[in-house]
């Protein structure tokens, strides 16, 4: 669509189906607190294990510490990055693949870019989401069968691979909801908040990105979607609390990501960020990593046990983007169709305690 053409303002701009969606979120978001039912299966499995069975595993496991497990593990990741990310691109999808499923659900706008999704409803956006999930957790359930058919000798890169899925999960979810991970660097360090706060959604977040991420889960407030005249990213932060939120998150993102981008360049950010994520949630993953280390039956559990986690990953994103699409879309449909600069995220900087400069 060319900028000179006039877009097609769904009215009103938040119906009434999106305006109950906050609360049915955060519903959801108190769910994926509770044990899955994926993840009490795999549970299950591993009870029904034979103990001669569990032995075997064991013996190999004791035999090899954690720490050992972990450094190989980060040997792929600083050596074999880009072997893990040829794989994973199989199944990635792209932002092309993406803006056509969104065009199909729009008809009254011609959707072309990512920018765009802002036009849609968030209702279709989340159905799409829905078939997509289906997609990913079939994939973490064939890459956890397979690789934890290898028993210990596929566990390193069983732990790598299937983090670096989840990870780009995050990212296709973010896309799908409007935000541009592959040409935003600070929308990139959002995406990689977002997915460290899905691997432990009830503890306390590392910084103060993903504070505020799990701020954003727990409230309904409805504040930011009022339909107002137009406003500006330091409008929607004067209004006080998720608009506030949501404004020093962007803040905080843009700060990192100009920090990041002087050490490793746009090409090298995407493998900075997942190096880092995984220094600190690797040592964590080995200690889960018992049942895979018997052959045959590692796999079975690796493929219940991966498609749980992935199941919490999806819903997760699902739950965050989801709502931070209706909280900012009133803004963002202003930001497509006035290209005043006031409107530019480098024009604001905000605190972590809210004021502006």
């Amino acid at each position: 669509m060319k900028h000179d053409e006039l877009y097609a303002i769904p009215q009103p701009i938040i119906d009434k189906k999106e305006n109950q969606a906050l609360s049915e979120l955060t519903e959801r978001y108190n769910k994926i607190i509770a044990p899955s039912k994926i993840h009490k299966l795999g549970t299950k499995v591993n009870e029904l294990i034979p103990d001669k069975v569990k032995e075997v595993g064991n013996n190999v496991k004791n035999s090899i510490t954690e720490q050992q497990l972990f450094t190989q593990a980060m040997k792929i990741v600083a050596e074999g990055f880009d072997v893990v990310q040829k794989t994973a691109a199989k199944t990635s999808i792209s932002e092309s693949y993406i803006v056509n499923k969104i065009n199909n659900v729009t008809p009254d706008n011609n959707i072309t870019n990512i920018n765009e999704v802002c036009l849609a409803r968030s209702y279709d956006i989340s159905k799409l989401v829905s078939k997509y999930k289906t997609k990913d957790l079939g994939l973490a359930l064939i890459e956890g069968g397979v690789t934890g058919a290898f028993g210990f000798v596929g566990l390193p890169f069983n732990l790598v691979l299937s983090t670096f899925i989840y990870y780009r999960a995050v990212q296709s979810i973010a896309m799908y909801y409007g935000y541009d991970v592959k040409n935003d660097s600070a929308e990139l360090i959002i995406a990689s908040d977002v997915f460290m706060n899905a691997l432990s959604p009830k503890s306390k977040g590392s910084n103060e990105i993903t504070d505020i991420i799990g701020k954003i889960m727990l409230m309904t407030e409805l504040t930011a979607i009022k339909q107002t005249a137009k406003k500006s990213w330091s409008d929607m932060a004067a209004r006080g609390g998720l608009s506030l939120l949501i404004t020093q998150m962007r803040a905080l993102a843009n700060k990192a990501a100009q920090k990041a981008l002087e050490k490793t360049g746009q090409k090298g950010l995407e493998e900075s960020l997942f190096k880092g994520i995984f220094e600190q949630i690797g040592k964590k993953l080995t200690k889960k990593a018992v049942g895979k280390s018997i052959p045959a039956i590692g796999g079975i559990i690796g493929a219940f046990f991966d498609t749980a986690q992935m199941n919490v990953i999806l819903e997760y994103a699902d739950v965050f983007y989801n709502k931070r699409y209706l909280l900012e879309k009133n803004i963002k449909i202003n930001q497509l169709t006035d290209s005043r600069s006031s409107y530019s995220d480098d024009n604001i900087i905000i605190d972590v305690t809210g004021s502006i400069n």
